[in-house]
């Protein structure tokens, strides 16, 4: 699948922040790769001849929805990252909020499968990490951490692309896969990830 924006200026009208919403919530138990232009239309109240002559098609609302995804989650791990909490608990924090996310994107996210590498990967040949944006404030909240004697990790950087990454792939396979439910999934995970840091 290839994610891009077409007419960016025309759709950047129509593909408000309220929009996207609409779309995601309403289509959020859907698998993507299912979904019909005529359903998108449906979720914003309007008709598929209207996305298309706008040209919005399924690519480009992925691709505005990846970039609805993206703000989400700076969003959602803030209060972690400003808190004063110890690290420990402002990790569980953002861990906890990031699995709050992917409970919202759970369709979306199954329907990019390998194409979630434009959405989260750093470029580059070989090992890469995840973007910064994703990562950053789980790395200061793990140095801070460090600094402080109460979390542990050779490497904050590669520790964060590896705890963002487990949270979300194992958060996202135990809720479609094995169908338990979002609390769960999210606190068993939560803790079992915060163990694994834990000094």
């Amino acid at each position: 699948m290839v994610i891009q924006s077409r007419n960016v200026t025309e759709t950047a009208t129509i593909l408000d922040a309220v929009s996207l919403d609409r779309v995601r919530d309403r289509l959020r138990d859907r698998d993507w790769r299912d979904v019909t232009v005529e359903e998108m239309g449906q979720a914003m109240g309007m008709s598929r001849m209207t996305l298309h002559r706008r040209g919005i098609s399924k690519d480009v609302m992925l691709g505005q929805l990846a970039g609805l995804l993206e703000g989400e989650y700076r969003e959602a791990i803030l209060p972690a990252l400003v808190s004063t909490a110890p690290a420990p608990e402002r990790l569980r924090t953002a861990l906890a909020a990031l699995c709050q996310v992917n409970e919202r994107y759970l369709g979306l996210l199954e329907a990019l499968g390998r194409a979630s590498a434009f959405v989260f990967h750093e470029e580059g040949e070989g090992p890469v990490l995840t973007k910064v944006t994703f990562t950053d404030a789980l790395r200061r909240i793990l140095e801070d951490g460090i600094a402080d004697g109460t979390l542990r990790a050779d490497d904050p950087t590669e520790m964060a692309t590896l705890l963002f990454n487990a949270t979300g792939w194992t958060y996202r396979h135990m809720r479609t896969g094995h169908r338990w439910a979002p609390d769960q999934v999210r606190e068993q995970l939560v803790s079992l990830l915060l163990d694994g840091v834990t000094a």
